[in-house]
């Protein structure tokens, strides 16, 4: 039967990798030393398969034609950035066993091919900070980096929106994403032979992204670029036929909002909630299920913004091990990302052992 070897959780916000120099030196160390933990983690646990519960941020779905949970089938994954493009193994077979025993299991997942990873990947992947470039064949700069530095060549990532919606309500219930958890454990723990298996969430903690929110903004938005947003949230990639840069006013956009400490633009709203951060923490690290289990949409979208849904990620993991207590390896708020970093570990689960003395402890 497969085994349970590894399981951590981490932000993954874009400005770690898109413009890291914004934040300050000290919270930057903090962060790349979190990740690389987390990788060390991994790199001892030697898992043969990654299961990672990640959210899609409009790279494969849309509002037109958005799966509450989907599950990639395909021989690879690949990373959408040119001087980051990287083909991630996708085991397929495993997929298609992990599609199944969810179905069996009650859970309606829709099946989707080979996927575009975003941060939702890359940003752990190529670690959270330090950019280290090099020259390749066609000149090309690439990121010399591996998954949190952790040196697993032959690893396997198996998304598990596993892909989950996060950003077009209505999205699952998170007493559900816990349950998906628990469901994805029982199909990992079926796997044939002794199939090494590592749990992987990504995402949050509270952050207001400039994407359009029907809660956050109504509808329609009086924000321009907003608007534009919406359209694409909606229609997809033929909007960039229209408007090309419009992810090069993405980018510029969110770091106006990190400058001004305000989403949207022109309004006095801020960027992270540093005490809903803490409590989550505070719950998740030390297995309090039910709290978990009782969130709601209101509750998050109010105190986590509409990038805080992405904890139905770390819901789901907590699912996955059982609702055992993690270690909090750091809480870092970093509005320059404009976003609560945070990572978990559950290592000192699997030896018998509880590290949280008091909760969301960190920095």
């Amino acid at each position: 039967m497969g085994k349970i070897v590894a399981a951590v959780a981490l932000s993954h916000a874009p400005g770690a990798i898109g413009f890291p120099e914004t934040a300050k030196p000290d919270a930057r160390a903090r962060t790349e030393a979190a990740t690389l933990s987390l990788g060390k983690t991994l790199t001892e646990a030697r898992p043969d398969v990654i299961f990672a519960f990640l959210d899609d941020h409009f790279e494969n779905f849309y509002r037109n034609h958005m799966p509450t949970v989907a599950v990639g089938v395909a021989e690879h994954h690949v990373g959408p950035a040119d001087q980051w493009k990287t083909y991630f193994r996708g085991a397929p077979d495993i997929a298609e066993h992990l599609l199944k025993s969810l179905v069996d299991q009650g859970f309606d997942v829709s099946r989707t091919g080979s996927t575009e990873y975003g941060n939702n990947v890359l940003m752990p992947w190529y670690g959270s900070v330090i950019r280290h470039l090099e020259t390749i064949a066609d000149s090309r700069p690439c990121l010399k980096r591996v998954l949190m530095k952790a040196d697993l060549p032959d690893v396997s990532i198996v998304p598990s929106k596993f892909f989950l919606n996060v950003f077009t309500p209505p999205l699952m219930r998170y007493s559900r994403a816990y349950a998906l958890g628990e469901a994805c454990r029982v199909a990992a723990e079926a796997l044939p032979g002794d199939t090494r298996v590592a749990f992987l969430a990504t995402g949050g903690l509270s952050h207001w992204p400039p994407y359009w929110s029907p809660y956050q903004n109504g509808d329609p938005p009086q924000d321009e670029f907003l608007k534009l947003m919406k359209e694409y949230q909606t229609v997809g990639k033929s909007v960039l036929k229209r408007v090309p840069d419009l992810f090069v006013q993405f980018d510029a956009y969110e770091v106006e909002m990190a400058k001004k400490n305000e989403y949207p633009l022109n309004s006095r709203h801020p960027l992270v909630n540093f005490e809903w951060d803490r409590k989550f923490l505070d719950k998740l690290c030390s297995g309090d299920t039910q709290w978990l289990k009782d969130l709601t949409y209101e509750e998050v979208e109010e105190e986590a913004g509409h990038g805080g849904h992405e904890v139905l990620n770390w819901v789901a993991i907590s699912g996955a091990m059982g609702g055992k207590a993690c270690s909090l390896v750091l809480y870092e708020p970093v509005i320059e990302w404009i976003c609560g970093m945070a990572y978990v570990d559950y290592r000192d689960g699997f030896a018998g052992t509880n590290g949280v003395v008091n909760g969301a402890s960190g920095h």
